[in-house]
This record gives structure tokens, C-alpha cells and sequence, in this order.
């Protein structure tokens, strides 16, 4: 694929190492793209080891992300 802007993740991998990679061939080449992922309590197991490779990244660490990976509840939707 050539030219992808957006991707949206319905289906968290197995594993970080395959999403990382998976959005990945979104900045190729100095391209800029985002990437949304559907990310739940079911495997809120990744959220702590995310955050860091987010924030590694510099890139934006979402309130409710942030809460998973602190073992907290999700804060209320507005």
C-alpha cells in the first residue's frame, strides 16, 4: 500500500512486537499517518509496556489509555 494517512485497528494483536510493527508501515519513509486502535479492558495487559513505547515515540498518550496502565477504571465518557 502506498500513501495510507489513516489505519484503524479493530483487532489488538497478539502481541506489542506485531502492533508495533503493524503501525509501523504507516510512517514509512518519513510519512506522517494515525492510527487508531479499539484498545479495551480485555487486554489492558498491554497498556503499561504501550505507554512507554508511546511516549518513547513522543507521541500522545490518551487519558483513558493512561488510566489502563495505571490499573485504574477508564474515567467517564463525556
Amino acid at each position: 500500500m502506498v500513501d495510507v494517512k489513516y489505519v484503524i485497528n479493530d483487532d489488538f494483536p497478539g502481541s506489542l512486537e506485531v502492533y508495533v510493527h503493524q503501525i509501523g508501515r504507516i510512517g514509512r519513509a518519513g510519512a506522517k499517518g494515525t492510527v487508531y486502535t479499539f484498545f479495551t479492558a480485555a487486554i489492558a495487559i498491554f497498556a503499561k509496556e504501550l505507554i512507554s513505547i508511546l511516549e518513547e515515540a513522543r507521541q500522545k498518550v490518551i487519558l483513558k489509555l493512561a488510566s489502563m496502565g495505571r490499573g485504574e477504571p477508564p474515567p467517564p465518557s463525556s
